[in-house]
């Protein structure tokens, strides 16, 4: 077969997809055997329930989350963080926000289409050479505006207990928050940069899954969203090498930091997978702590991780860094007519979340290999210029009590 027309018509991407491998070598990013969470494993790994997800327990029908639903109405008037104020509650400059994010967001709610039906055995395009199809893969998934794609195989451990993946592998799509917007978190803002992303990803894991299943290959779109989530994929991220786990409990990846979110494609379709990654993340944030001194919710832990889980919300079996969603899901609903969420705040001031250049690429490679000591003065640096400010009420407005959350 002549595939020129195919290689020459995706260029562009192939080009975008030498860069990243480029980038990555040149920071000096390793691939490994293992996934670096292997070092946070002390136990047997159960499959979670995924009615322990923090979203799930506020819903009125969930055994696990009467006593945290009890605690949310007492401290925040609401009985669901997504029950919205209504529009002349808000200021002006809040209430475009909030509606601009309510359109953004609608495809993650009500965007469930069917796949397309596979194409017949007979018309089905023959995946002869893995690496190749792999390849095509990451380029139509980035052509359709992923920023980053990656293949693993489908570790059980990471799909919901009630969840069934018969499929072999998981292409994750990866793409980033608008800055702008993550930086104004907690505010309806920031939390539109979210519904935005999440919205991107909707579309792209729908187009990538017909794909596949035109050229005769069974696939499905998998939902990440805390309303209805098939997968953990966190775990799942870093087995693709994405990135790895950070303090926050979020994927940190070389390139984004932990300004991303993830969606995956799981398919039958015989690809080649991709490796895990180190670049001393585990190091770097036991240096930096940025996400803990500005979570205006107080949930995102100090110190060094723990074995201990802090809620049920917890998958247990780590020695990780646990955060505390209950007091995530309190801080959003404490403050209706500011934010809807947090937005990300402890996104925002991860210092890794830098547009790629020149100068932070040559800080990114600093914060890889220098000692623990510098990773410490980059930190403190990153707080300095920026200015980074723990208070995240305006001038003359009441405080948030958060030892109430």
């Amino acid at each position: 077969m002549n595939w020129d027309i195919v290689e020459e018509a995706l260029r562009p991407y192939e080009i975008k997809l030498q860069a990243q491998e480029r980038l990555r070598r040149r920071l000096g990013v390793k691939e490994v055997d293992q996934p670096t969470y292997e070092r946070y494993i002390i136990g047997p790994i159960e499959r979670f329930d995924r009615r322990k997800n923090a979203f799930l327990t506020l819903k009125p029908d969930n055994p696990f989350g009467e006593k945290f639903r009890e605690r949310f109405k007492a401290r925040t008037g609401q009985v669901d963080w997504t029950t919205p104020l209504p529009y002349n509650e808000l200021e002006p400059e809040d209430r475009l926000g909030r509606v601009l994010a309510t359109a953004v967001r609608r495809p993650c709610f009500e965007y469930h289409p069917e796949p397309f039906s596979a194409t017949p055995p007979e018309g089905r395009l023959e995946a002869r050479d893995p690496a190749w199809m792999s390849r095509l893969i990451k380029k139509v998934g980035l052509f359709l505006g992923a920023e980053m794609v990656r293949i693993t195989k489908v570790d059980p451990r990471w799909v919901y207990k009630d969840i069934e993946i018969s499929h072999p592998y998981a292409i994750i799509i990866v793409v980033s928050h608008v800055r702008s917007m993550l930086d104004t978190a907690p505010s309806y803002y920031s939390w539109l940069s979210s519904a935005e992303a999440y919205a991107r990803l909707k579309f792209i894991t729908t187009q990538l899954t017909d794909f596949i299943r035109g050229l005769g290959y069974d696939a499905m779109y998998r939902e990440t969203l805390g309303h209805d989530p098939e997968m953990l994929m966190v775990p799942i991220a870093i087995d693709a090498g994405v990135g790895e786990f950070s303090r926050n409990g979020r994927v940190l990846s070389p390139e984004f930091g932990t300004n991303m979110r993830l969606k995956a494609v799981t398919t039958d379709l015989p690809l080649q997978i991709d490796k895990p990654i180190s670049f001393n993340t585990h190091e770097y944030c036991m240096a930096c702590e940025n996400c803990a001194i500005y979570c205006p919710a107080r949930a995102n832990p100090f110190g060094p991780p723990t074995d201990q889980p802090i809620t049920i919300n917890n998958n247990p079996g780590y020695r990780k860094w646990y955060v505390n969603a209950e007091r995530c899901l309190l801080f959003w609903g404490v403050n209706r007519k500011k934010w809807m969420s947090c937005g990300g705040r402890c996104i925002a001031v991860c210092p890794w979340n830098k547009e790629i250049g020149f100068f932070h690429n040559i800080i990114r490679w600093i914060a890889i290999h220098g000692s623990g000591s510098i990773k410490k003065i980059l930190a403190w640096t990153d707080r300095k210029v920026y200015q980074r400010r723990k208070s995240i009420v305006k001038k003359g407005e009441s405080g948030i009590d958060v030892e109430g959350l």
